[in-house]
């Protein structure tokens, strides 16, 4: 069994709890692994291989568009997005990327919708089957949409790029207490070589600025601190306001390539990454490093959207 029919069920059920998610999991025999959702899943890892496969196929899911999981999945533990059209300027035309709950109807649906024109069906491991469709002008893509049933996301990047804050806005942060007690495995993240050290809670006490990593059992908290204060911010976003504070530049773009590179350990914010990936309707590709991280390249991505995904993250393109 795929992750095909994990989004085919998915996409029946509509909605669920974390451990219907794992059971189903188990039951196609697409993983067979034990494990937290909070605890057990690492939004900065930088292979996702690394990660136990039902972690890695809910992150893919949740990166692709195909469903939201805890915090955006209004109430649940994870919802099945609904049947959508992401469309994009492309370097071939216009890209209409297939997101969203699917069906064997909707999908012949679609087929019939595009008639003469191609649709493309890519494979990438630990994901469901990415259908894209690249058409010489966006009419036809909603032409498509309408006749298959689909919602039409109208240059679907910079729409969900325009929407999110940048990652230093205040909104994004909650203040809060540090973690008391010495069973708490404590780790600070290194802005010089990308990577997390073993660290106390003096040092993020006392420290003028410093993301730090609590971790206990199935609980993680991280933390960006200032001279005794704590806020609670998503790992990646910390990340890259430290960052900016270090006044570290990690991305790289090749305008011939339309290629955008990032250390894996500091891949974007869980949003920006959808919309990075909604320009080709592919995972990032990864290149092993020698040192402790390797590389994440999107591709097909224009100098206008890497522009946006830099604003969004204090970022220089270099």
């Amino acid at each position: 069994m795929s992750a095909n029919e994990l989004l085919l069920w998915m996409s029946a059920r509509r909605q669920g709890s974390w451990q219907q998610f794992r059971t189903a999991v188990e039951e196609l025999h697409v993983a067979d692994s034990d494990g937290d959702p909070q605890g057990g899943a690492e939004e900065d890892t930088a292979d996702q291989y690394a990660l136990p496969l039902y972690q890695a196929l809910r992150l893919n899911l949740q990166r692709l568009g195909h469903a939201e999981f805890f915090a955006g999945a209004g109430g649940s533990d994870w919802r099945v997005a609904p049947p959508s059209l992401a469309a994009t300027q492309h370097s071939r035309g216009w890209l209409g990327v297939v997101a969203g709950a699917r069906s064997p109807r909707l999908l012949q649906r679609l087929k019939d919708a595009a008639a003469s024109i191609e649709i493309e069906t890519l494979s990438p491991p630990a994901c469901p089957d990415q259908l894209r469709i690249v058409a010489s002008d966006p009419r036809t893509l909603a032409g498509i949409a309408q006749r298959a049933g689909l919602l039409l996301q109208h240059d679907a990047p910079a729409a969900i790029l325009m929407s999110l804050p940048p990652v230093d806005d205040p909104a994004v942060r909650r203040q809060t207490d540090l973690p008391f007690g010495a069973d708490w495995r404590i780790e600070q993240f290194s802005a010089s070589d990308l990577g997390w050290r073993a660290a106390t809670r003096d040092e993020a006490l006392s420290t003028s600025v410093g993301l730090f990593r609590f971790s206990l059992r199935h609980q993680r908290h991280v933390l960006l601190c200032s001279r005794g204060a704590a806020s609670r911010v998503p790992g990646q976003v910390g990340k890259y306001i430290l960052l900016r504070r270090r006044r570290r530049g990690v991305l790289r773009y090749g305008a011939v390539q339309r290629r955008l590179s990032v250390p894996a350990s500091c891949r974007p914010p869980f949003l920006v990454e959808r919309a990075l990936i909604l320009c080709s309707g592919l995972p990032p590709s990864y290149e092993a490093g020698s040192g402790v991280t390797g590389v994440l390249h999107y591709s097909d991505v224009s100098e206008a959207i890497s522009g946006l995904v830099a604003a969004l993250l204090r970022q220089e393109l270099r």
